[in-house]
Formats: structure tokens, C-alpha cells, sequence
């Protein structure tokens, strides 16, 4: 993100007399170097009054959720694949009536009480940007101190209970940052993990596509299949070898729809996993084209007939996974969808051919023969359906 937002965050904080903090990601993903790519800020105050006043300075599109006390102010709507996006969200202490429900929010904390509530000490660290303490790091919880060592530490023993997708987070954060549980923290995920049946297929989906999106995409995977977290999130989900394989040299980001095919299609549980995650349905079809890809066994015209169509994300998550066979499976298939019959249904019927049955008929029967190289030109094609016309004709 440019730092057009959170300039106009700052200005508008100091306008309003409201402390504010640059929080989470960002201020760890910049401790080790890496881009930031996402900015949340934490405002002891309104985090809507903030936000409309941001708004406004920048003419960005406001959006409330009082629930939780946040908001949001999004630029670039007209271009919905690459918008600036600014995260507003009032400091505030969360409860969990049970295991993966939504948490009831306490507005009204310190800056120390809003990052003790968070995941692990490596996301609970501020920087003031604005404020009587502006230009302090607030690190109450000594995360800066874990991402040296290389560690993740959960914050509290009922972290993953409150919220199990948690688990999935901690894979992405030591995937991507080279942190490795501490003792208590892979106790909890050990003991923990069952809580993922609680949570919605829906948000476990959500959990895929972020894990899609990042660039250890392997690791991550291997990871939460090692923790035990896949098969707790959806009985039946594992990383299959030949998955590994696939992913091993290919960095992501990549799409949600690939990843879900190159994970389910050489699953035998696939339905059942398919199931409890309720994919949308170009998901669904990128498993399914994939999985009929696999189990295809002949490369002749009438298969091809049948795979043609097949969704871009399936053929290539079928390719990674067997490519000795993949290749000249859908090398005949991408020259087959480029083959055209050299007569059009226009040419058909001047040269006497009816009904329209027939029509259609001749047309794929020209495709093929041109597919197989048994008409080079649109006059081989005449001579063929005039010498069909005559009474003696095949």
C-alpha cells in the first residue's frame, strides 16, 4: 500500500487529538525486512469518527462495522483487483462466549490491553504515529525479541479455543517469517487442533485462499499437515505426495481454485471434503476437470470431445500433479480445441447438404478428419462431402 492512507490517518488523528498506532503485520513484517503489504492501525477512540475523517481527506469509500468497532476506507474501487485499503480499529479487549464464535468487543482499552488480546507476540507490537508517545514501539509481550530468535509463541492458553483458525495463521506466520513453535505453543496446537470442527466450512475455504496467497505456499502446507490441522479442519484433507511434488518449486501466490484442485484431486475422501468446505463453483469445477483429467487413460478424438472446455485452473493443477502424463494429453487437447472444420455451415449447404442435422453432422466430422491431418485444405473438404452427396457416395 502507498503511504497516501496512512498519512491522511495520521494528519487526521492529529486533527481529532486521538493517539494512533501502526499495529500487527506491518510493524513486524518491517522489523524483518520484508514488504509491508497490509496496514492496520489501532486509534484509542472512535475508529469510525477516524475513519470518516480519512475519508473524507482522500475521497475514499468508507465502510462501518460497529460490532467489532472498526472500519475501513478503501481507494480504488473502480479497480476492485488492486485497492488501497486502510483497516481502522478502536483498541478494545475481546471475550469468546464458546470455541470459534465471534468475539463480544470491550471498546475503551490501552494500547497494552488491545495487544495482549492478539495471537501471537510477534503480531503484538505498536508504533505510535501520532499522539503524545508518537514514535514509541510498544512491544509489551516481547515479540520483537521472538522474531530474532526465530520464534512463534502464542500469548495465552486459550488462544487457539477462542479461535481455531488461529492454527492456520501460525502456519502461514512460520512459513513465511522462519519461526518455529515454542514448546508450550506446539502443545496447544496439539491439543487444540480438534476445535477446528467447530469452525464453518466457509472460513475454513477462507483459510485455503490465504494460504494460496502466500509465497511459501509448500511449506505452509507441509506444515499444517505435519500439525495434524488439515485433517482437523476437514476429515479426509492431507497433503498428497504427489501435492508436495507439485508445489515444491512453484512459489505462490496462486489461486484459490488451483491450490483446492491440486490438494483434493488425488484425495480418495475429495467428496466428503468438498462437502464440509462448500466451494464456490468455479472451485468445484477446477477439482472436478482435474480429477477427469487424472483418470483419463486414451488420447483419442471422442475423449478429446469430451475434455474440451475444461477449466484453465484444472488442466494446470492436473499437469503438476502427473505431468509425464499430462503433457501429450493436453497438448492433443489444446490442438484439437484449435482445430476447425474447414468448411462453414454456409459452405455446407451450397454444396446440397440438409437438413440441419446433417450440418452439424459434417461439421464435426470435418473437425476430426482435420484434427487428423486427413484434410489439408477447404477443397479436399468439398471433394469429400460432394463425393458423400452422390448416390454412391459413403
Amino acid at each position: 500500500m502507498s503511504t497516501g492512507l496512512l498519512d491522511a490517518a495520521i494528519e487526521a488523528a492529529a486533527a481529532l487529538g486521538m493517539p494512533l498506532w501502526l499495529v500487527g503485520g506491518a510493524v513486524r513484517d518491517a522489523a524483518v525486512g520484508l514488504p509491508v503489504r497490509n496496514v492496520d492501525v489501532s486509534v484509542e477512540g472512535d475508529a469510525a469518527v477516524l475513519a470518516e475523517a480519512v475519508a473524507r481527506r482522500v475521497s475514499g469509500e468508507l465502510s462501518r462495522f460497529p460490532r467489532f468497532g472498526t472500519a475501513t476506507v478503501q481507494l480504488g474501487v473502480e479497480a476492485p483487483e488492486a485497492p488501497e485499503v486502510l483497516d481502522v480499529a478502536s483498541t478494545r479487549i475481546e471475550r469468546y462466549a464458546r470455541s470459534a464464535a465471534l468475539p463480544a468487543v470491550e471498546q475503551g482499552a490501552t494500547i497494552e490491553q488491545d495487544l495482549a488480546r492478539r495471537d501471537f507476540s510477534v503480531n503484538a507490537i505498536a508504533l505510535a504515529v501520532s499522539g503524545v508517545r508518537s514514535g514509541e514501539i510498544v512491544d509489551p509481550c516481547e515479540g520483537l525479541a521472538d522474531l530474532a530468535a526465530g520464534r512463534l509463541r502464542v500469548l495465552h492458553d486459550r488462544s487457539f479455543v477462542d479461535d481455531p483458525t488461529r492454527l492456520w495463521r501460525a502456519a502461514r506466520y512460520s512459513a513465511r517469517l522462519g519461526l518455529r513453535p515454542d514448546a508450550a505453543t506446539a502443545t496447544l496446537i496439539a491439543r487444540d487442533r480438534h476445535f477446528l470442527r467447530h469452525v464453518s466450512g466457509v472460513r475454513i475455504r477462507g483459510e485455503l485462499a490465504r494460504t494460496a496467497a502466500e509465497r511459501r505456499v509448500a511449506a505452509t502446507l507441509g506444515l499444517l499437515d505435519g500439525w495434524g490441522v488439515l485433517a482437523a479442519s476437514a476429515p479426509g484433507l492431507a497433503l498428497a505426495p504427489a501435492t508436495a511434488r507439485a508445489l515444491r518449486h512453484r512459489p505462490g501466490p496462486h489461486g484459490a481454485a488451483l491450490l483446492l484442485a491440486l490438494l483434493l484431486a488425488p484425495l480418495p475422501d475429495r467428496a466428503h471434503v468438498l462437502h464440509r468446505l462448500s466451494p464456490t463453483r468455479d472451485e468445484r469445477r477446477a477439482v472436478e476437470h482435474a480429477v477427469r483429467l487424472l483418470t483419463t487413460q486414451s488420447v483419442d478424438v471422442a475423449v478429446l470431445e469430451l475434455l474440451e472446455g475444461m477449466a484453465a485452473e484444472g488442466r494446470r493443477a492436473a499437469l503438476w500433479l502427473d505431468p509425464g502424463r499430462q503433457r501429450p494429453l493436453q497438448q492433443a487437447l489444446a490442438r484439437w480445441e484449435r482445430a476447425r472444420p474447414p468448411l462453414d455451415a454456409a459452405a455446407l449447404l451450397r454444396l446440397g447438404v440438409t437438413p440441419a442435422v446433417a450440418v452439424g453432422e459434417w461439421l464435426r466430422r470435418l473437425r476430426r478428419e482435420r484434427y487428423l491431418g486427413n484434410l489439408s485444405s477447404a477443397a479436399t473438404a468439398r471433394r469429400l462431402v460432394r463425393a458423400a452427396q452422390r448416390p454412391d457416395g459413403d
